[in-house]
């Protein structure tokens, strides 16, 4: 979304909203990380100088570390990072110089949206905006086909604000929604053969030419270009292969390493827990559209159908306000009575609840704590279409301690940031349901994994001649039965590559051997920069990139 904004007093302000020449994506795959090029191009078509404003959404465990404007292709301006108050400061005082700048801003509400600010352009002038970032790629957990699955986001569904009381712009913008855009968006994706052990390329969201004809990548490309921005780009490579302890990417000063834990590794002795299942479903009025109270519905039933004997639970549906089933008890013995009751509240539920107050059921839910000796499950259904993400996962990470969120995110474009953020903060996971999807696939696996033990307490001791100057993360999350956990180190340049580095990882007070990895293969290199990138995004969230002429 972009809008301008007049800048001469005299005029009335203008609400018109300025297409995109062009929005273009080049990617490369690289072991399991995503290196990305966006390049926006765009005009000022008024008679005055005008401010732009874009908004736009990334992944949101990505991290960027370019932004670069190119004006009338005779200048080209590097961006700056620095403190967000500082650089909206410089902004300010910039445009009110006369001076053109340009500002790129994360928005702390919902960690993936990104907001572009391009101050006093000119009559007739064109403008160039590149952003580069890197993110690592999501591992689909299916044993028989390991595949790795790359997304672009292409668009920002209206979001539900609590502090506004309805649909805030993204961004803080105060831009009006838009259901279709003027602009399209081109797509090339390269893809390393290297090591990669790559037995097909698909897309489930469009139809793709894939160049088999390079010796090092294959080439992919939309079959149709200049497509509408109207769902997310994915691109799935299946592997026929995965190395599961593995150093994958090296470089002098940077090292990646790739855990996948075995079923032997994961094994852990039963501790007779009762498991306590909660369904938290979205049933506000952004659920009517592309059926998605619909999939809900489909999920909901076969879940009632599949859960274990002796387990307890529970179902709350949530919009202005909520609702649970079982109200007498924060959750029932899962029988035939109370089952049937949960599948006749399912048939008859509908997208009638209102807005998205997704907090207010997960406060009741950390206000009444499972009883010792019970596992509490969390699955959420929802579109995913509110704006205070970062509250509601910080509200998430309290409940780790004794609570897994399994979250599914519905429809063409849910807050990836919600659905992915609160399963990493609670060690569960998430998967996405595309409209008219088969949904039960999904059901399977996600309750597969919450019924599976997990590693937990998990140690790794670097093995190098080097000095360590940085590891991340400095202590991983637990990971299940064909999870990845990637590790990195930032190495001493200043000393000799270790061409001889292993990596060790043990488990549990004990120390209990795991895995080792090491250098058995020479993996392709990973541009230095992407590891100091995922340091910086480890250690400071929010952020702002300034340049001003």
């Amino acid at each position: 979304m972009l809008r301008i904004t007049q800048e001469v007093p005299s005029l009335t302000a203008s609400d018109k909203i300025v297409p995109l020449k062009q929005v273009r994506v080049d990617a490369k795959l690289r072991s399991f990380a995503a290196d990305v090029i966006i390049t926006q191009v765009f005009q000022n078509d008024e008679s005055v100088p005008v401010e732009a404003v874009y908004c736009f959404p990334i992944e949101e465990n990505a991290a960027i570390y370019g932004f670069v404007a190119r004006i009338d292709d005779e200048r080209e301006i590097v961006a700056e990072i620095k403190e967000k108050k500082a650089a909206q400061q410089e902004y300010t005082q910039a445009l009110a110089q006369g001076h053109g700048a340009y500002l790129l801003e994360q928005d702390e509400a919902s960690n993936d949206i990104f907001t572009i600010s391009v101050g006093a352009l000119k009559p007739g002038s064109q403008c160039h905006i590149t952003i580069s970032y890197v993110s690592e790629l999501d591992l689909l957990h299916s044993s028989k086909k390991p595949t790795i699955r790359f997304v672009v986001p292409t668009t920002i569904a209206p979001r539900y604000s609590p502090s506004h009381k309805g649909i805030a712009s993204p961004g803080e913008t105060q831009v009006a929604y838009a259901e279709s855009v003027p602009y399209t968006i081109e797509f090339m994706c390269q893809v390393e053969k290297l090591d990669q052990h790559v037995a097909c390329i698909s897309s489930p969201s469009h139809p793709i030419k894939i160049d088999c004809n390079n010796e090092e990548i294959f080439l992919v490309t939309l079959t149709q270009q200049g497509i509408e921005l109207d769902r997310d780009i994915i691109i799935d490579v299946e592997l026929s292969d995965v190395r599961r302890n593995t150093i994958a990417a090296i470089d002098n000063g940077a090292v990646m390493i790739s855990f996948i834990p075995s079923e032997q590794d994961c094994r852990q002795e039963s501790n007779n827990v009762m498991n306590e299942f909660f369904f938290v479903i979205d049933c506000s009025g952004s659920m009517a559209g592309d059926d998605k109270i619909g999939l809900a519905r489909k999920a909901m039933l076969l879940f009632l159908k599949s859960l274990p004997v002796n387990c307890r639970f529970n179902i709350i549906r949530f919009g202005s306000k909520f609702s649970a089933l079982f109200t007498g008890q924060v959750t029932r013995e899962y029988n035939k009575k109370n089952m049937c009751q949960a599948e006749a509240m399912i048939k008859d539920m509908g997208a009638d609840l209102g807005d998205t107050e997704l907090l207010m059921p997960l406060r009741w839910l950390k206000k009444n704590k499972p009883s010792p000796g019970c596992v509490r499950q969390i699955f959420l259904l929802t579109d995913g279409e509110v704006s205070n993400v970062s509250e509601v996962t910080n509200l998430c990470r309290e409940m780790a301690a004794y609570t897994r969120i399994f979250s599914f995110g519905l429809g063409h474009s849910p807050s990836r940031a919600l659905v992915k953020g609160l399963a990493r903060a609670t060690n569960g996971y998430f998967n996405f349901i595309a409209p008219h999807t088969n949904v039960d696939i999904y059901v399977a696996e996600q309750l597969a994994r919450a019924l599976q033990p997990s590693i937990a307490d998990v140690y790794i001791k670097w093995n190098t001649n080097q000095r360590i100057l940085h590891k991340i993360p400095e202590r991983a999350p637990p990971v299940f039965v064909g999870d990845r956990l990637l590790f990195y180190a930032l190495l001493d340049e200043t000393m000799p590559f270790d061409h001889t580095t292993t990596v060790e990882l043990f488990t549990g007070m004990q120390k209990q051997p795991i895995g080792l990895a090491r250098i058995d293969h020479v993996p392709s290199v990973l541009a230095r920069n992407l590891l100091c990138v995922w340091q910086q995004k480890h250690y400071s969230v929010n952020f702002r990139m300034i340049r001003k002429s």
